[in-house]
């Protein structure tokens, strides 16, 4: 999915108990005219459209989008027609909730089996901070091989050693992971601090969001990580 989409929910309506059929909503920066996609899936089936913010929050769309947790949709759509304007899809993406999970983590990892060596491999390749190796090396991780590579991570371990850590692992919500993405958040690389803002929030969208001419801007960067401090007890 181009950057320039950004996943606003997902979801099922209360009575699709099996969950044939997933909900979405969807946030189109380059479509100003019509920002807002709302779409279902069923199986390797598809549809939907593109809606105005008034269009998206009418009265038929209501199940839909409080499926998607996107119930906040429609007060921003109040204050749009309180101002008389039609707003920008930055000013909606603006007035998202912080604490909206937007997007569903990744889909629990299969209990498979590594090929041979693969622990030792990814030992090799944190240590040398071979970051090429690291990403081809993610696809063989299992629940064992991460807990044993979380239990391995140690603070006092040089930046470039806790950045190879933060590049292996993320796509990991798990526990284990969770002391080693806080520390991230301080990291001299913004790659390690926009995965740690990914993992903590379970909101893997928010990199979408962090990306400027398809790379990564510091300054949105450290506006997530700000806003996630902001939220600390």
């Amino acid at each position: 999915m181009p950057a320039t989409t950004i996943a606003l929910g997902f979801g099922h309506l209360p009575q699709d108990h099996a969950k044939n059929t997933e909900l979405d909503v969807h946030l189109h920066l380059d479509h100003p005219a019509t920002p807002i996609s709302m779409g279902e899936r069923s199986g390797p089936q598809s549809t939907g459209s593109g809606y105005t913010l008034q269009q998206a929050t009418e009265y038929r769309m209501e199940e839909h989008l409080r499926a998607c947790g996107c119930d906040w949709l429609r007060q921003v759509a109040a204050e749009e027609r309180l101002s008389g304007r039609i707003f920008t899809p930055e000013e909606i993406l603006v007035r998202k909730p912080a604490t909206i999970a937007v997007s569903p983590p990744p889909a629990r990892l299969p209990n498979k089996q590594p090929p041979a060596g693969a622990l030792e491999k990814i030992r090799r390749a944190i240590a040398a901070q071979d970051f090429e190796e690291i990403e081809g090396l993610r696809d063989v991780l299992n629940d064992e091989l991460v807990r044993e590579i979380a239990a391995e991570w140690r603070a006092n371990l040089p930046w470039g050693v806790k950045d190879a850590y933060a590049a292996l692992l993320m796509d990991q919500t798990a526990d284990c992971v969770q002391a080693l993405y806080q520390d991230a958040l301080r990291s001299p690389t913004v790659e390690s601090r926009a995965y740690a803002v990914c993992v903590l929030t379970r909101d893997f969208s928010r990199f979408d969001a962090m990306l400027v001419d398809g790379g990564l801007d510091e300054a949105r960067v450290d506006a997530q990580v700000a806003a996630f401090n902001s939220r600390k007890p």
